[in-house]
Order: C-alpha cells, then sequence, then structure tokens
C-alpha cells in the first residue's frame, strides 16, 4: 500500500511539473505572436503579448524554488528554442504559395511576419532577463532570504528592467526618443511587478503543493 502511494506521488509530481513547463512554453510563445499588437490604457502602454506574463514568471519562480537555478536556466533556454522555432516555421508558412486572398495573406503577414529588427530584439531580451531572473531568485535564496514574495518581486524588478531596456533599445533606438524608450521600459517593468504581486499566492500554492507531491519540505 505504501509503494502504490509512493508511486501515486511521484505521478502525480510529474503531471505537475509536465503542466508547469506546458504552459510556460505556450505563454513564452504567444508573448511574441500577441506583440504584434498594442495596448493603452490612460498613460501606460504596452504590448498585447503582456497578458502572457503571469504564466511566465509564475513557472520561472515555481522552477527555480522547486528544482534550482540549473532546471530554471534550462527552462528559459527552452522556450528561447522554441521561439526560434516558432519564428522559423512562421516564415516559412508566409513564404508558401499563397491560395487565399490577398487580405488574408496580409493579415498571416502582420499577425506572424514580426519584423526582424524586433524579433531578434525579443529573443536577447528574452534571454538574458530570463536568466537573470532565475539568477537572482536563486542567488537571493541561497544567501538565507526565506521571503518567498521578496526574492520574487527583486528578481521580477531587476531581470524585467533589463530585459525592457534591452528590447527597447535594440527595437526602438534610433526611431524614438531616448526618453520615451526610457519610460517604456519603466512603465513595462511596473505592470510585471504589479503582476507578480498580484500573482503571487498562485506561485506559492504551486511551489507548496510541488514540494509536498514530491516530498520535499513544503515550508517556504
Amino acid at each position: 500500500m505504501q509503494k502504490i502511494d509512493s508511486y501515486s506521488k511521484n505521478k502525480r509530481a510529474d503531471l505537475y511539473r509536465l503542466m508547469l513547463w506546458s504552459l510556460y512554453a505556450v505563454a513564452v510563445i504567444m508573448k511574441n505572436i500577441f506583440a504584434t499588437k498594442r495596448w493603452k490604457i490612460g498613460i501606460i502602454q504596452a504590448p498585447a503579448g503582456y497578458i502572457f506574463e503571469p504564466v511566465t514568471f509564475i513557472a520561472q519562480d515555481v522552477e527555480t524554488e522547486t528544482r534550482g537555478y540549473s532546471s530554471a536556466k534550462t527552462m528559459v533556454f527552452w522556450g528561447f528554442f522554441l521561439n526560434i522555432i516558432v519564428a522559423a516555421c512562421s516564415q516559412l508558412a508566409i513564404l508558401l504559395p499563397n491560395a487565399s486572398s490577398l487580405e488574408i495573406q496580409s493579415s498571416f503577414e502582420i499577425v506572424l511576419g514580426n519584423v526582424p529588427r524586433i524579433l531578434i530584439a525579443s529573443l536577447i531580451a528574452y534571454l538574458i532577463g530570463g536568466a537573470l531572473n532565475v539568477k537572482i531568485m536563486y542567488h537571493l535564496k541561497m544567501k538565507g532570504n526565506n521571503s518567498l514574495l521578496y526574492r520574487a518581486i527583486v528578481s521580477t524588478v531587476l531581470g524585467q528592467f533589463v530585459d525592457n531596456i534591452i528590447f527597447s533599445n535594440i527595437a526602438f533606438l534610433g526611431i524614438i526618443p531616448i526618453s520615451q524608450i526610457i519610460y517604456m521600459s519603466i512603465s513595462m517593468t511596473i505592470i510585471e511587478t504589479i503582476y507578480e504581486i498580484i500573482f503571487y499566492p498562485i506561485t506559492k500554492f504551486l511551489i507548496f503543493k510541488i514540494k509536498e507531491a514530491e516530498r520535499k519540505d513544503a515550508l517556504i
């Protein structure tokens, strides 16, 4: 009976891990696809893809807390690799002979045919910002900081600001003023930090459940 119970817990832990990585993969891919549309509320504006930010934050934080820096870094690199595959496949799909109307082809290109400069900016910013986010969170934990909320917020603020400033400079330097680039980077970082705080209970719950399923110390 004990062996059956142990097997059940292991299967549940594997399921949680599979769901976590799957949701992360979907989020990082959709973030780039939805980037072609921008939204604005008051003085704050950001790409529509940022509605997927909470999923990427939660997944990176959970992986760092439950599996450590090495596994979380692998998650970030895996997301980078998937984005390259999607970008390449999108370009191939665009190049295929068109059998639809010109309007459909044009719309298809707008949605999936990201400008190369924007795509490169997004990939580089994601890779550096994501790796920095998990590195800072893991470093704070190793330093003995026992507050999960503090680690999550600090890693998000620093990691995502670097992500945003790299993306904005590569994508828009020479097109819009430097002051607007800095303003946009700060605005997006503020939005992402608010996301982190709002969705913190979900992050904490998932970390607890995965640690419990893997029979690790569930105290966080």
